[in-house]
């Protein structure tokens, strides 16, 4: 795996919106920290934790996890996201980056009191105590904020899947709260595998094409001569397996669905 590609700790502070590890002033949704006794999955096909955004750690983790993935509850209490994202399988993590750069792009385009009502779903892959790789629904909410709108504490319900799973594709779901109670799609968005094996500059040169520019201003554009750029092309059209640029495009663009 390329380790430029790899989503760090660091990095997802970054996206959350911390550009520094700073003591900060925070405010709480409900008052009160959820408890174990209203976290803890009555199923044996889930497990629920609260991860701290501003340490980047664990304040519970359900016991329920060993049930899942074999690991126990004071793994993830000890070694934090470090060890979480260990264990996310390599082709996932290469999306990672990419689906909490959409997570907070969206979260920080809409007004601050809108933000607790939102929720994050989406699925990824993440290997088991005995070698295994399962699929896990991931659905969480924040309920914690810095004073200026920054998440601090999120609230997320892990389910097993894999018996519904078909495709390795991450899919993003955001959905929020409406007045009457019911949750709304707002976001939708798929990471496909098939993003995964482009390297940056042929994704540059795809972009580039697909908002209409040609080979040769995509060379003057990229510091690149011409016949590399045609290099590039025929390598994402190979990668991808499709017949053309055009039908590469449809393959690795995201599909994604406005605001409703």
């Amino acid at each position: 795996m390329n380790a430029s590609q790899r989503p760090t700790t660091s990095e997802l502070y970054q996206l959350a919106g911390y550009p520094d590890r700073l003591e900060i002033e925070t405010i709480t949704l409900s008052g009160t920290y959820p408890t174990s006794e209203n976290l803890e999955s009555p199923f044996n096909h889930g497990y629920s934790c609260i991860f701290n955004w501003s340490s980047m750690q664990y304040f519970f983790m359900s016991d329920s996890v060993k049930n899942i993935l074999g690991y126990t509850s004071e793994i993830f209490l000890e070694k934090g996201l470090n060890f979480t994202l260990s264990i996310v399988h390599p082709e996932d993590m290469l999306k990672l980056k990419e689906l909490h750069q959409s997570i907070f792009n969206y979260y920080y385009s809409i007004l601050p009191e809108q933000r607790p009502k939102l929720r994050f779903s989406y699925n990824l892959r993440v290997k088991t105590a005995n070698n295994d790789y399962i699929h896990i629904l991931r659905q969480s909410t924040f309920i914690e904020f810095t004073i200026d709108g920054k998440p601090t504490i999120e609230s997320i319900n892990s389910t097993d899947i894999t018996g519904f799973k078909y495709s390795n594709n991450i899919n993003l779901n955001i959905h929020q709260l409406s007045d009457s109670g019911t949750y709304t799609l707002c976001h939708e968005q798929e990471f496909s595998e098939v993003q995964t094996k482009l390297t940056e500059r042929e994704k540059q040169v795809l972009e580039l094409v697909r908002f209409g520019y040609t080979t040769k201003e995509i060379a003057y554009h990229l510091y690149l001569a011409i016949e590399t750029v045609k290099s590039h092309r025929k390598h994402i059209i190979a990668k991808t397996g499709a017949c053309n640029m055009t039908s590469a495009i449809n393959m690795v663009v995201n599909k994604i669905q406005s605001p409703k």
